[in-house]
């Protein structure tokens, strides 16, 4: 055929390789803008990256602190009965208060009485509205009487004689604590985070009261793309969902194995 062509075999070959290229060529170009039609979606919800920053930092924080100090208060109720023997069936009851109530009160002493008061005390005048940490320090009050609650069953669970065994060999009461109930309640502190931390991320109420327009969550921006006037938007709604989403995903992932330790551990008595 190549002679027929008037082409030698080293033409019909360059010819071949060339025709090859052109079609590789083609070939990832189309895979590229087929990528590209994909990921433009993808790429376009994570545009959101203010709100997406906010919330995570809010909701990862404010768990983080309930988590240190509802532990600490779970042992300390374990342990010493602190607040008196009825006291760890009292703590759910602060969570029956309307949100409203909360958000109200909350905002009077935020944008008003604090400011009024660092003012009159300190000469400079400091707010809580619409900062973050005075979003973390609601949301970790809020969630605080889950975490003891939570904390409890997991800490009840520990036998006291390994920590009384360690205190007969001389372990102080921290080092008792560090070494032998925080490791063995460690999945239970990954759970209660995780509780938590989906709290945080799908509260609106106080998040829309307490924070315009410095912090912004995304309960919050999910909320702006309606109006009586334009109606839904519901291409940034969509976007805003999915990344709402995504991050309980992929803790739930992660966290997979520590999360069936968990929820099991205060089946097994010791």
């Amino acid at each position: 055929m190549a002679l027929k062509a008037g082409l030698t075999p080293e033409q019909a070959r360059a010819r071949r390789v060339r025709r090859e290229r052109v079609r590789r060529t083609l070939r990832h170009g189309i895979l590229l803008a087929w990528t590209f039609f994909i990921a433009f979606p993808i790429f376009w919800a994570f545009s959101i990256w203010k709100g997406l920053g906010d919330a995570l930092l809010v909701c990862t924080t404010a768990a983080l602190l309930a988590l240190l100090l509802g532990t600490a208060l779970a042992y300390s109720i374990s342990r010493f009965q602190f607040g008196g023997r009825y006291f760890r069936h009292t703590i759910l009851t602060i969570r029956m208060i309307p949100p409203i109530v909360v958000a109200i009160s909350v905002l009077i002493y935020y944008a008003i009485l604090i400011p009024y008061a660092t003012s009159a005390v300190l000469g400079a005048r400091i707010s809580l509205f619409d900062t973050y940490i005075g979003l973390i320090l609601i949301y970790a009050a809020t969630t605080l009487p889950f975490v003891i609650w939570m904390m409890l069953t997991f800490i009840d669970e520990v036998p006291y004689t390994l920590e009384h065994a360690a205190r007969l060999m001389g372990a102080s009461r921290i080092t008792v604590i560090r070494r032998i109930v925080l490791p063995l309640v460690a999945s239970g502190m990954v759970v209660t985070f995780l509780f938590v931390f989906i709290l945080n991320w799908a509260e609106f109420l106080l998040a829309l009261t307490l924070t315009h327009p410095e912090v912004t969550t995304l309960t919050v921006l999910l909320n702006k793309f309606q109006s009586a006037s334009e109606g839904r938007l519901y291409g940034p709604q969509a976007a805003i969902g999915t990344m709402i989403t995504i991050p309980v995903v992929v803790l739930g992932v992660l966290i997979q194995k520590h999360l069936v330790k968990g929820f099991s551990f205060g089946t097994i008595r010791k």
